[in-house]
């Protein structure tokens, strides 16, 4: 069978590495015209970086923000589980810089290699611009983010959503595929991030689609289910189990009877919820999450995460995953440090999580969690809360875990940090080959 994915991502630019000026990259932006790429020169020879630095990046993120969007602004919504974005939405009041560049990845828009720079260079951008900036923007820095945003988009002349990914999604709900389809068979070897992506194709029209739609969407679910149900983490079997509560609820029989005969193939009803508790905790993890990769976010964590701690002590199973994700992520911080009084908070919430959910993070869902994964492959000092967030809780001795998944955790236990390091880069690189 063949290995290869439905749809692939650009690598970007080769620069050279002998490039280290401002005249020796910006000749590679295709994208800009000639006044626009003089002004970023300009902008450099007069030493005024930050001016350098956030034309370009705004550029390239108007660039990818508008590459995104042409996949149509209703599949966004879908994408990003919001059933507030209509097609007439705009793109720039829906995605943050953060979520674009995670979508763009996950829609193959751009590779492994452009998501993990792009993402430092946002991470920069996010800092140097806020309030909590204690110095200026250097040249270094300045260079490194808009040598990022040419050599992975504003260099690339027509960045474009692979037509094999429309093509697809096109079929999943136009016709009822069989498991010999080469499309069916190369999803089964893909990363579990298409398979995130068919999975929310599928049950957006099962939620919202009636006729043919509905029963190809319904087939087609029914379909791959029981080959990928191994692979998915426990929040995507939750998000399956919660809209066959919804369109129960609704009084949708069809789509009610279909996830139910694909649930029954993988013995999936422990993950359908009992009430809507869960979706709020999931909401307001998100909206902190979405904080904390935007600007001024240590001023304004605090009270978004005192939200959600007021939502009650115990986190509903559905939405673990979710909120132990926002938690630790205001508590790991950036490289820049932490957001104190929301840290505080976070710690707090973390600390009346029980042991035995401890462990259950530590062996079903680290591996699957981006957000931490990312944290723990940057800065030694990111590595170092997260062991001082384990050992005041007395969480520091835990055995018999799977095998990567120990191995990560002494390390952070132990302040390996080159293992540590190592293993969060294998884990998170496992979800995108």
């Amino acid at each position: 069978m063949s290995n290869i994915q439905l749809w692939q991502g650009p690598n970007g630019l080769i620069i050279p590495p002998s490039a280290k000026h401002a005249n020796d990259i910006v000749p590679y932006a295709y994208y800009l015209t000639e006044k626009q790429k003089e002004q970023i020169i300009s902008a450099f020879t007069m030493e005024a970086y930050d001016m350098a630095a956030e034309y370009a990046w705004k550029k390239a993120m108007v660039k990818l923000k508008e590459t995104i969007s042409t996949l149509g602004m209703k599949f966004i919504g879908e994408m990003l589980g919001r059933d507030d974005i209509k097609e007439s939405s705009s793109i720039e009041n829906v995605l943050t810089d953060h979520t674009t560049i995670e979508l763009a990845e996950q829609l193959g828009v751009i590779g492994k290699t452009a998501a993990l720079k792009l993402r430092q260079a946002n991470e920069l951008i996010t800092h140097y611009f806020s309030q909590d900036a204690e110095s200026e923007l250097d040249y270094a820095d300045a260079f490194s983010i808009a040598k990022s945003s040419i050599q992975y988009i504003l260099g690339e002349q027509n960045i474009s959503v692979a037509i094999e990914f429309s093509k697809f999604r096109d079929r999943l709900l136009g016709e009822t595929l069989k498991i010999t389809d080469p499309q069916v068979e190369q999803l089964m070897e893909s990363p579990l991030f298409y398979l995130r992506t068919t999975l929310t194709i599928l049950l957006s029209s099962i939620k919202k689609d009636i006729g043919a739609k509905l029963e190809h969407a319904l087939a087609n679910f029914t379909l791959i289910i029981e080959p990928i149900w191994g692979k998915l983490a426990e929040n995507d079997k939750w998000n399956i189990g919660t809209t066959y509560r919804d369109v129960t609820a609704a009084g949708n029989l069809i789509a009610a009877s279909g996830l139910k005969n694909g649930l029954l193939k993988v013995n999936g009803f422990d993950f359908v919820p009992e009430n809507l508790r869960s979706l709020t905790f999931k909401s307001l993890a998100k909206k902190v999450l979405e904080t904390h990769y935007a600007y001024n976010n240590f001023y304004n964590e605090p009270a978004v995460v005192k939200q959600l701690a007021s939502l009650g002590t115990t986190i509903p199973a559905p939405a673990l995953t979710e909120c132990m994700q926002a938690y630790l992520a205001v508590c790991i911080g950036n490289r820049y440090g932490v957001s104190t009084a929301a840290a505080s908070i976070a710690a707090d919430e973390l600390s009346k999580i029980t042991e035995a959910r401890w462990i259950h993070y530590f062996s079903k869902i680290i591996q699957f969690d981006e957000v931490t994964l990312i944290k723990l492959d940057s800065t030694d000092s990111q590595i170092e809360r997260f062991k001082r967030l384990l050992v005041s809780n007395n969480l520091d001795k835990f055995t018999l875990l799977p095998d990567k998944n120990q191995i990560i955790y002494n390390a952070i236990i132990q302040s390996k940090y080159s293992v540590v390091k190592r293993i969060a880069d294998e884990m998170y690189n496992k979800l995108k080959e």
